[in-house]
């Protein structure tokens, strides 16, 4: 059983490697070290260690949880989500900056 939960896991990883070498070769038409297949190799490599290092022990999983309500203690309790906050904060100065033609700062 645990030979076919592996299996299925690396098939996974494979899938998603693949099908982010897919939509950079293909769809949006971007040269690529190796082209589809190289791009596969490091779409699989980076699925496999990303999904590696967010199941250690479920840390990211508490981590996201606390960004969206943090908590000190057992008592105080911050009604603020942190992660939709910083997201918003930076998709507006992004907006604003393309409003500005992305021109650079001189001094």
């Amino acid at each position: 059983m645990a030979f076919l939960e592996n299996f299925l896991a690396l098939l996974i990883y494979v899938v998603c490697g693949v099908a982010a070498a897919y939509y950079y070769y293909h769809v949006k038409r971007r040269e690529l070290l190796g082209g589809f297949w190289g791009a596969s190799v490091i779409g699989l490599v980076g699925a496999v260690v990303v999904g590696m290092i967010t199941s250690i022990d479920a840390w990211f999983n508490r981590l996201v949880s606390w960004l969206m309500i943090p908590k000190f203690g057992d008592s105080f309790q911050v009604p603020v989500n942190l992660i939709a906050a910083v997201i918003s904060g930076l998709v507006s100065v992004a907006i604003h900056n393309r409003i500005n033609h992305n021109k650079e700062r001189r001094f």
